[in-house]
């Protein structure tokens, strides 16, 4: 074999590694540029992010929109997928709690569509926090269109979407979101025992609010428990008024007893209030079944209570009804 130095002339040669290593510092420098202005992006990105959240937490949505809708302008779909598909995400959030305040059905139907957008971004293999974060948002945007419009189809889509995520939350790694998910279940499946008076659907409901119980505990996480607790007790009161049962009555009392001791007037006086009026409906049901004038009674003390905070001045309609139920129950002596 005949040695390259032997061909290539030796000036030639200086000339040639002369033109490599130029080469190799222009390629190296080229490399060096492109992170940097990689990196510059990422950087605005994330200060718009920043931006339009403040803007959303002002509810200012117009620009909270515009600053997300801007970001599409320095990003694509094949250089920053991740971005690309997380500032659809974001979007998605923003008309989801645009739908809080006007034209809910329209907000809500945009809010699906850039989640829809979103999940084009990401696998369940390659990206599955990703992927199940927008299976939850998803679920909430279903069920509160559900609210919106009192399609059954949402109400069921809500409930798929919320499943699906879960499969990805596990107690152990994902304690909170594990928790939170099947409390949502939880009040997705009430819905559906309430408009379709499916007995069935109120004990799915139930057992998916205690699930969330192992995680909500009353030692590391009062309020949530407490909030479960309200949420059980309404269910369990709901039951009974499909087969009368005084056992579901009583196990509602129970889930208000356990919610009051955590919601007091001093610590969280509106959940107070909320929790003493739904056991007064408690024990005015009750009433009907069993010792009518002490559980009347019992109602009446309930519902006084909860004017405590349900004032004239601050709350007249949350008053007024209080007041009618304090009438139901001493027409029912």
């Amino acid at each position: 074999m005949i040695a390259l130095e032997e061909v290539i002339p030796k000036g030639v040669r200086g000339r040639i590694a002369l033109i490599v290593a130029v080469t190799i510092v222009l390629i190296a420098g080229f490399l060096i540029i492109s992170d940097y202005s990689k990196t510059r992006t990422l950087d605005e990105v994330g200060s718009r992010w920043e931006q339009a959240q403040v803007y959303r937490g002002q509810q200012d949505f117009v620009r909270a929109v515009s600053t997300y809708n801007s970001v599409f302008e320095m990003i694509s779909s094949d250089k920053f997928p991740h971005e690309y598909g997380m500032n659809h995400y974001y979007l998605g959030k923003t008309y989801e709690d645009m739908a809080s305040y006007e034209n809910a059905s329209a907000n809500l139907h945009s809010s699906i569509n850039f989640y829809s957008k979103a999940m084009h971004s990401f696998s369940k293999e390659d990206s599955p926090a990703e992927y199940a974060l927008i299976l939850y948002s998803q679920g909430d945007t279903y069920l509160k269109l559900y609210d919106a419009g009192g399609n059954s189809g949402d109400l069921d889509t809500s409930i798929n979407k919320y499943k699906e995520s879960l499969s990805y939350y596990l107690l152990e790694e994902d304690p909170l979101y594990y928790a939170s998910i099947n409390n949502k279940l939880g009040n997705a499946y009430r819905k559906k025992g309430l408009s379709q008076e499916d007995a069935m659907a109120f004990s799915e409901s139930v057992r998916f609010y205690n699930e969330s119980l192992r995680v909500f505990r009353k030692d590391t996480y009062p309020v949530e428990y407490a909030g479960v607790q309200n949420n059980i007790g309404n269910v369990y009161l709901e039951m009974s008024r499909l087969n009368g049962s005084k056992d579901n009555i009583d196990q509602a009392i129970v889930s208000y007893g356990n919610a009051l001791e955590v919601f007091t007037f001093e610590s969280n006086p509106m959940e107070y209030a909320t929790v003493q009026n739904n056991l007064g409906n408690a024990y005015l049901e009750l009433s009907a079944i069993t010792e009518r004038s002490v559980n009347v009674e019992k109602a009446v003390n309930a519902y006084r209570e909860s004017l405590k905070v349900f004032t004239v001045d601050l709350f007249p309609e949350e008053h007024k009804g209080v007041l009618s139920n304090i009438a139901k129950a001493y027409k029912n002596l």
